[in-house]
């Protein structure tokens, strides 16, 4: 009877051991996992000199008529991406804010003197 208790102590110290081993091996992947290309992550870490390479080739590929839609529209997302970035890098912070005057139709209509 002691035999089969020990058995099965040591079964659960097994599986525990090797179950605590592999989450760790998991959280150690996905903490130095390195953000896909393209993804938001990865543009927020181009340098400004970077980002304008990378979104030229992005613009050349979403204007190219001899690819597919649905590439083209991946290309736009992209884009949309790059411009989120450039944006808050521009910003940096500060509320984005149009003309403080009232013109004749109003405060969206803004026409340069």
């Amino acid at each position: 009877m002691k035999f089969i208790a020990l058995k099965t102590n040591v079964k659960k110290i097994v599986l525990t051991a090797i179950g605590l081993i592999g989450g760790g091996y998991a959280i150690y992947k996905g903490i130095n996992k390195e953000p896909s290309k393209y993804s938001l992550e990865w543009i927020k870490g181009l340098s400004d000199d970077q980002w304008a390479t990378e979104c030229e080739i992005v613009q050349n590929q979403f204007r190219n008529p001899e690819l597919d839609t649905a590439f083209r529209e991946n290309c736009h997302r992209i884009l949309d991406l790059f411009d989120k970035v450039k944006s808050a890098r521009d910003w940096a912070g500060k509320t984005p804010q149009g003309p403080a005057y009232h013109r004749e139709h109003g405060f969206g209509l803004y026409k340069p003197d």
